[in-house]
């Protein structure tokens, strides 16, 4: 009003312990899940997983906090895993930081892309050999 602009700035979405949804969420912002989610999540934001939360799914968002349990694929640019958390599956991260008694099981690499442009040659050789 009177020549103020305001920002727009997408809020928190909370997902509650007796919260149980399945499919394919987007959240504009941060996210923090306390119920169960199985499929796809994806925020612009921070997802928290809360103590009694558990994903079980693709995960993308800019940073990831654990202190439930993810099972599935991650993509961020930040992982922290809590004294708490846990994390199941293949991960895709510049950082990560678990605590003291967090658990990852899985496999890790820095950077997608690379990853792929890596195997590309492997699969075409292992093609070429099997004709």
């Amino acid at each position: 009003m009177f020549g103020k602009t305001k920002k727009s700035r997408a809020g928190l979405t909370y997902f509650a312990q007796s919260t149980r949804l399945e499919g394919s969420l987007h959240v504009e912002g941060d996210c923090v899940v306390d119920g169960h989610i199985i499929g796809e999540l994806t925020a612009t934001g921070l997802i928290v997983v809360e103590s009694a939360g558990t994903i079980e799914g693709q995960v993308t968002a800019e940073q990831v906090q654990v202190e439930g349990k993810i099972t599935g694929n991650l993509e961020c640019q930040r992982l922290t895993i809590a004294a708490s958390g846990t994390v199941e599956g293949e991960i895709v991260t510049d950082k990560i930081e678990i605590f003291n008694g967090g658990q990852f099981i899985g496999s890790r690499v820095k950077d997608k892309p690379k990853l792929l442009e890596n195997k590309q040659p492997e699969l075409e050789i292992a093609c070429s050999k099997a004709s």
